[in-house]
C-alpha cells in the first residue's frame, strides 16, 4: 500500500503521468491539502492537522461521509505534513508520494523538501510530485536506480553536510566517488544518457530533482 499525502501547497496541474488508486492507497490530506482533495474530486482516508486552512464545513461533510479526522491543537512542533508523514509511517506505510509540497509559502516548501533527510525516512521511499518533476532523498550508504528517458535532467543536491563518495551512472557527466560540496552547483543539471541510470552515495544526503523530457 501507498500514502498519498496532499500537502497545502500549490496544485495548479495533476503530476504528469501519475495515477492513484483510492481502493488501494491511503490518501491523506494534511490540513489545507484537503482543498486540493476536494478540487480533484477525491475523498480523503485520513485529514490531519491543526484544521487552520480549512473550511470547518467540509471538514464536518468529510467526517459524515465517514472520513477520519486527527486533529492537533494549533500550538505545536510539527508541520501538518510532517504529521501525515508520522502517521503513514506508524501505519507501516513505506511508499509515500506527496502532493502540493511546493509553492505558496517559501517556509513552507523548503521545511518540505529539506524533512525528506530525516532519519526516519531513511528506510522509505518518499517522494514529492510536482507536474513533470519528482523530487526525493538518498541517505548515506544508499544506491537507487533511476529509470527514464534519455534527455530527462537529473539534478543531485547535497543537503545538510557534503554528499561523499558519490558514484554516478549513465549519466552526460558520470562521477565515480567524488564529493559533491554544500552550498556548490556542479550537482546541477546532469542529463539522462540511459533509460536505467544508477546513484550512489558513501556518506550525507542527495536531494534528487529529476525533470522528465
Amino acid at each position: 500500500m501507498r500514502a498519498i499525502i496532499f500537502a497545502n501547497g500549490v496544485m495548479n496541474n495533476w503530476p504528469a503521468a501519475f495515477e492513484l488508486s483510492p481502493e488501494n492507497d491511503l490518501l491523506i490530506a494534511a490540513d489545507g491539502g484537503l482543498n486540493h482533495c476536494l478540487h480533484w474530486a477525491m475523498m480523503p482516508h485520513v485529514i490531519v492537522g491543526d484544521m487552520d486552512s480549512v473550511n470547518p464545513l467540509d471538514v464536518s461533510v468529510c467526517e459524515e461521509k465517514g472520513v477520519e479526522v486527527i486533529r492537533f491543537p494549533k500550538h505545536k512542533d510539527e508541520t501538518d505534513l510532517q504529521l501525515a508523514i508520522q502517521l503513514a509511517l506508524a501505519r507501516n506505510i513505506q511508499e509515500i508520494i506527496v502532493l502540493g509540497a511546493l509553492g505558496a509559502r517559501w517556509d513552507m516548501t523548503f521545511s518540505n523538501v529539506l524533512i525528506l533527510a530525516s532519519p526516519m525516512l531513511k528506510n522509505a521511499a518518499v517522494k514529492l510530485l510536482v507536474e513533470h518533476q519528482e523530487i526525493f532523498c538518498i541517505h548515506d550508504g544508499q544506491e537507487v536506480e533511476i529509470n527514464g528517458r534519455p534527455g530527462d535532467v537529473i539534478s543531485l543536491l547535497p543537503l545538510v553536510q557534503d554528499a561523499l563518495g558519490v558514484t554516478i551512472s549513465g549519466f552526460e557527466y558520470p562521477l565515480q566517488e567524488d564529493t559533491l560540496f554544500v552550498g556548490t552547483t556542479r550537482g546541477v543539471s546532469n542529463v539522462l544518457r540511459e533509460p536505467s541510470a544508477r546513484v550512489r552515495i558513501k556518506k550525507g544526503h542527495l536531494l534528487v530533482v529529476v525533470m522528465r523530457a
